[in-house]
C-alpha cells in the first residue's frame, strides 16, 4: 500500500514540474507573439490612402472625430488625442461593436487590422 502511495506521489510531483516548464517555456512565447501582433506599424502613403478610404466608405466618420480623415462626427469618441487606443482595442471594436456601435465583423479581417493601424498612427 505505502509503495503505491510512492508512486503516485511520484507520478504527480512529476506531472506538476512538466507542467510547470511547459507554462515557463510557453507562456513567454505566447506573450511575445501578442507583442508582436499588437506592434504598432508604421503604414506607407499607399496604404494610409487605401484606409482613409476604408475609414469614411465604411461609415467611420459619420461617428467619429479624426482630423486625418476630415471626419467630424460627434456622437462615438473622438479618435485625435485618445491615448486608449491601442491595435488589439480599435479591431475590437471595429469586429464587434460595443453599446450603439455595432460591429464590422463582415469586413475583411485584413480590411480591419488596416484600419486600426491606421487610426492608431494618425490619431494626434
Amino acid at each position: 500500500m505505502k509503495g503505491n502511495k510512492m508512486i503516485a506521489k511520484s507520478v504527480r510531483a512529476k506531472f506538476a514540474v512538466a507542467a510547470l516548464a511547459t507554462a515557463a517555456i510557453g507562456l513567454p512565447a505566447a506573450g511575445a507573439f501578442a507583442v508582436a501582433q499588437d506592434a504598432p506599424v508604421e503604414l506607407t502613403a499607399e496604404q494610409v490612402d487605401k484606409a482613409r478610404g476604408l475609414f469614411n466608405e465604411n461609415g467611420c466618420n459619420a461617428c467619429h472625430l479624426l482630423a486625418d480623415a476630415e471626419a467630424a462626427g460627434a456622437v462615438g469618441p473622438a479618435l485625435d488625442g485618445n491615448a486608449n487606443l491601442d491595435k488589439a482595442f480599435v479591431v475590437d471594436r471595429v469586429t464587434n461593436g460595443s453599446g450603439p456601435m455595432p460591429g464590422f465583423g463582415w469586413l475583411d479581417p485584413a480590411d480591419i487590422d488596416l484600419i486600426a493601424d491606421y487610426i492608431v498612427q494618425v490619431k494626434k
